[in-house]
């Protein structure tokens, strides 16, 4: 499992910075930037709450990644030591700002 750092404050499953889920995965098939990927699984925290209560995080998440030109991509999943992802712009209003061509 990869350390994750989400800033995606405003996502229903952070807590203090980190996922509540126990995996996620990064879209963007054919990015060759980060801002053309996403987290899959973001969503908008309901009347503004950031946390989902049925999960507690630890810091450690399973990312599964279909950015398939992403260095860390290994066999759709992802083997980077530790992850960040950002708010952006867009569609997917988040990016994996640790991907690397």
């Amino acid at each position: 499992m990869t350390q994750l750092d989400c800033k995606a404050t405003e996502c229903r499953y952070n807590k203090d910075k980190m996922c509540c889920r126990t995996g996620i995965t990064v879209e963007g098939k054919s990015a060759q930037k980060s801002d053309e990927t996403y987290c899959g699984n973001y969503e908008v925290g309901r009347d503004g709450c950031a946390c989902n209560t049925s999960g507690e995080p630890d810091g450690t998440t399973k990312i599964t990644c279909d950015a398939v030109n992403c260095h860390y991509n290994k066999n759709r999943n992802c083997d980077a030591g530790s992850v960040d992802i950002a708010n952006s712009v867009g569609a997917g209003q988040t990016k994996c700002a640790s991907f690397a061509m």
